[in-house]
């Protein structure tokens, strides 16, 4: 008798790809099933900016075709089908909210979406941090931020999201931006909770976000030697002050200090998106929403 199917389709940017391949990992897990991944998207869209970067953790998938669903219909569904035979779909939209028939899945099993929720990982979390340990990454060499995170008593990691989220009103409008304000009411925050905080800021637009927080006394500015070595510095921090974004969510969430606090933003999308999603599904509980 074979084993099951989970089928998972790849695509968008590294904090996307963690939660689809975390979700079918931990699904995968608790069906005893054989874990596939449809990553097509970078093979037939070469030209995307945001690459396919899971390899980079020595992850290792089955590669299959996994139909993609529309939000109008079922989160995932049962497939009689071998791997060669997954079918392949336009992308269409997808549901932000976390849906509880996650968690009655059974038999084989296609999974197409977002999946931004840590409910997804409930009683696998260490199955996930094992997979996304950022030790795995490719190592660089040393640098005066990595010993200055490593040598500060508290280091707090700061992102700044900008990127796609600004080119445009109607993207700011789609995504939002998070404002001066938010970050100063964060640091005040993380100061009436950890003593001798030492403030690292990360930002795919760090010149932007210097400027922006200019005001931050000893905000050091870190820039890796790629993003990935970005989300490993900050990774590396005790305690997070993130954007509205799945690379510095990630970041936090894999952070390893045991009275770690981080503060999240509760406007995560902007005007367009803001009634697409329910705060406490994409923050753990332990969290600090301002």
């Amino acid at each position: 008798m074979r084993k099951p199917m989970v089928g998972v389709k790849i695509w968008a940017g590294f904090g996307n790809q963690l939660f689809q391949y975390a979700t079918g990992l931990c699904l995968a897990e608790r069906l005893g099933a054989e874990l596939y991944c449809d990553t097509d998207t970078y093979r037939r869209h070469p030209s995307l900016d945001r690459p396919m970067e899971l390899r980079a953790l020595g992850l290792n998938w089955i590669e299959a075709r996994v139909p993609t669903f529309s939000p109008l219909r079922q989160l995932a569904c049962s497939l009689r089908l071998i791997p060669d035979q997954f079918r392949h779909a336009t992308r269409l939209s997808d549901v932000y909210v976390y849906d509880p028939r996650y968690e009655t899945l059974s038999g084989d099993c296609a999974l197409s979406g977002y999946f931004q929720s840590w409910r997804h990982f409930v009683g696998h979390e260490d199955t996930v941090r094992r997979a996304f340990d950022p030790a795995r990454l490719p190592a660089v060499p040393p640098s005066a931020a990595e010993a200055a995170i490593r040598a500060a008593v508290n280091p707090v990691a700061v992102h700044v999201r900008r990127g796609d989220y600004a080119i445009s009103a109607e993207s700011v409008a789609t995504y939002g931006l998070q404002e001066a304000d938010y970050y100063l009411a964060a640091r005040a925050e993380i100061e009436r909770r950890v003593p001798n905080p030492t403030y690292f800021l990360f930002s795919d637009e760090l010149d932007r976000a210097q400027r922006e927080l200019a005001g931050w006394e000893g905000l050091i500015p870190v820039s890796g030697v790629s993003a990935l070595d970005d989300f490993r510095l900050m990774a590396l921090c005790n305690h997070f002050i993130i954007a509205n974004s799945t690379f510095s969510w990630w970041a936090a969430w894999l952070g390893k200090a045991p009275d770690k606090a981080v503060v999240a933003p509760r406007k995560w999308f902007g005007p367009v998106f803001a009634h697409l999603i329910q705060i406490e599904d994409r923050l753990p509980p332990e969290w600090i929403v301002i």
